[in-house]
């Protein structure tokens, strides 16, 4: 089988799509299969690289024409576009539909997986004033067509982003699957904890408790961006005697998360990225892992935490309860939005942990190990092939219009990349500095003039 993966999130970066991609292009080729990687860093003849504005350890791509017109005379078996926001991967979408049809061939198959609770985004990061109209021009607009011009859609779970997925469950087949998360159960072990890195680790936390003065630590790794709600952990901690905080990862989030911790005088160490053996090794010094996000659709870090046998405290989002209720006790899952049940949740873990109780150590057998998680994605390439989807009258009428609001949106997107760029990544955060600073060299002007 030969294979076209378009992705903008890939390795070296250290965001979870980028290494669920990673490894799902290494297990493929495991398994015999040609798999071409199409990326915003394959080469400036093939795509113009650009910054992701809502995350700086990513970027995005436009496709070049001359490269668009060659990968659609390619004899691709499967053509595997890595969504939501991926603009020159639907492109390669509607150019293979209608090439498809129009040859009369039924190569290749078109497959999409969906990596990003982005209706949940919509839901909880936006005014209720423009909530209808984001939601008309991204999800009617801009992905309204996807389900047409693709045979098959994956996501991590099958509770990700459910008012997307059932976009293409209308109708009388279900054309939807899961495109599963697995683990290095190498590289995440509870061994690491001898490591010289694990040892490492042990003498920061000896040290770090000591200086803190607390007698717990929790853990969470993680971007630091506003809708991973770290806020929330961090007012959570604040409220647990005797316990502090690591926070591993960065993000446009990090100096409001800074000043937080600093105003509520809470013991939170930021470490930021970490990787290799650095990141495989620091989840054996937690004492429990937490991961507040309400909006992922696996949490990467927390199957990563699960393997080095931490502890592990989540809130019960759909998503959660669907990947780890086999794994975790039912205390160990805290009310959404609820500061207290969080406290209840992780303070129990940690009570667990103290005293050495089993409950809530995690299971290693029943996690999935990428050679498991590419073997089932083959056969969900499979599937596709069996069952594409024909080209619809109404596509044709609907992408002229589809293709001015995909080039608007690049445009947006890039001219946001720019500000972020521009203002060092949180747009709020700038301004709100810019006006604190005014407001005390104002008062600073004004009690020089009264003295």
């Amino acid at each position: 089988m030969r294979i076209l993966i378009c992705s903008e999130n890939v390795p070296p970066q250290v965001n979870g799509i980028a290494r669920r991609i990673g490894h799902y292009v290494d297990g493929l080729q495991k398994l015999g299969c040609t798999v071409d990687l199409l990326h915003p860093d394959c080469g400036t003849d093939k795509t113009i690289p650009f910054l992701n504005p809502w995350n700086f350890t990513a970027r995005m791509m436009v496709l070049l024409p001359h490269h668009f017109i060659r990968l659609l005379s390619m004899p691709y078996d499967v053509v595997h576009v890595v969504l939501p926001l991926n603009l020159s991967g639907m492109w390669l979408l509607a150019g293979f539909k209608v090439t498809r049809c129009f040859s009369r061939q039924s190569k290749p198959a078109l497959v999409v997986s969906w990596h990003c609770n982005l209706w949940d985004y919509v839901e909880f990061h936006s005014t209720p004033f423009f909530k209808p109209f984001l939601r008309f021009v991204i999800f009617d607009l801009l992905f309204g067509i996807l389900p047409s011009i693709s045979d098959r859609i994956l996501s991590p779970t099958k509770s990700s982003d459910p008012k997307v997925i059932q976009m293409w469950s209308s109708g009388k087949k279900d054309r939807s699957g899961v495109c599963y998360t697995g683990i290095e159960k190498v590289e995440f072990s509870p061994e690491n904890k001898n490591t010289p890195e694990g040892k490492l680790w042990q003498q920061r936390k000896k040290e770090y408790l000591a200086e803190t003065k607390s007698e717990s630590l929790v853990l969470c790794v993680s971007r630091l961006s506003l809708e991973k709600e770290i806020h929330e952990l961090i007012k959570a901690v604040a409220a647990m005697k005797g316990c502090c905080l690591w926070l591993v990862g960065d993000g446009p989030a990090r100096p409001e998360l800074e000043d937080l911790a600093r105003s509520l005088k809470v013991p939170v160490k930021f470490w930021g990225y970490q990787k290799g053996d650095a990141l495989h090794s620091v989840y054996t010094a937690a004492d429990v892992f937490a991961l507040p996000s309400l909006t992922e659709t696996f949490g990467q870090t927390v199957n990563e935490a699960l393997a080095s046998q931490c502890r592990v405290a989540l809130p019960s989002v759909p998503v959660f309860l669907e990947a780890y209720s086999d794994i975790l006790p039912e205390d160990a899952f805290w009310e959404p939005m609820n500061r207290q049940s969080m406290v209840n949740s992780i303070q129990a873990q940690l009570n667990r942990h103290k005293v050495g109780n089993p409950v809530g150590v995690p299971d290693l057998s029943k996690l999935k190990t990428w050679d498991e998680a590419c073997q089932i994605l083959l056969e969900e390439y499979k599937k596709a092939e069996n069952d594409k989807l024909r080209f619809m009258k109404r596509t044709i009428v609907l992408l002229p219009f589809w293709w001015m609001t995909i080039i608007f949106t690049s445009i947006c997107i890039l001219l946001f990349a720019k500000l972020r760029q521009a203002v060092g990544g949180s747009i709020r955060y700038f301004f709100r500095t810019i006006t604190n600073q005014i407001k005390v060299e104002i008062k600073t002007i004004r009690n020089k003039v009264l003295s």
